[in-house]
């Protein structure tokens, strides 16, 4: 079994949600360690490299929110651009409500881009609507292929 020491409690959900349907993934550690010093400072990485059938790979980054989907402009938006630039692998969020792994949002970081962006007192972020997302129910068998459709 697979150590989840370094993973949040909805990374560790969207992994046995991901194992559950056998789809096929790579966990991306989060440790220093496991960073090229190269993207240090000018990207992000993703939680998960998943591979969608027929489609390619797409990197996820899993966000567990109370109540308000944002990704803060500076910190995420820019760094993922950065990412998608330089790997060429396209970026999807996928959000949570709090201690609630039955349904995920899914949206990509294009569409983000999208979103107007707000000004709080410690910079900008782009508020994510559910309906903007493609939402993954597990209570009605719901899969990856809902990306694509």
């Amino acid at each position: 079994m697979a150590n989840n020491a370094g993973m949040t409690e909805s990374e560790k959900a969207f992994k046995k949600w991901l194992d559950d349907r056998n789809y096929p993934y790579m966990y991306i550690e989060q440790s220093k360690e496991t960073f090229s010093a190269f993207f240090r400072g000018i990207s992000k990485r993703p939680d998960f490299l998943l591979i969608v059938r027929n489609f390619g790979i797409i990197a996820v980054d899993v966000k567990e929110r109370k109540k308000n989907f944002i990704v803060d402009e500076k910190d995420e938006i820019e760094k993922y651009v950065e990412f998608e630039r330089i790997t060429r692998i396209p970026v999807w969020f996928v959000f949570c409500r709090e201690k609630d792994y039955e349904n995920w949002y899914w949206i990509p970081l294009s569409k983000v881009l999208n979103i107007d962006k707000k000004r709080s007192k410690i910079g900008y972020f782009r508020p994510i609507r559910e309906s903007d997302c493609i939402i993954i129910q597990k209570a009605k068998g719901d899969g990856i292929s809902r990306l694509i459709e």
